[in-house]
């Protein structure tokens, strides 16, 4: 399986910068915190029924 890359080099000298809000990240990260609480509650909550 070959991959090729395409390159356009009219588009080399322009840069895109992206700007990303506080509001938006500190989202991400209270998701990202809910879901590993979420996740560990499910681990302890199935150790303890089988172990229980």
């Amino acid at each position: 399986m070959v991959t090729r890359l395409s390159v356009h080099p009219e588009r080399s000298h322009k840069t895109v910068r992206v700007v990303r809000s506080r509001k938006l990240k500190r989202k991400t990260w209270l998701a990202i915190l809910a879901g590993s609480t979420l996740f560990w509650m499910v681990v302890a909550l199935l150790a303890w029924h089988i172990f229980g």
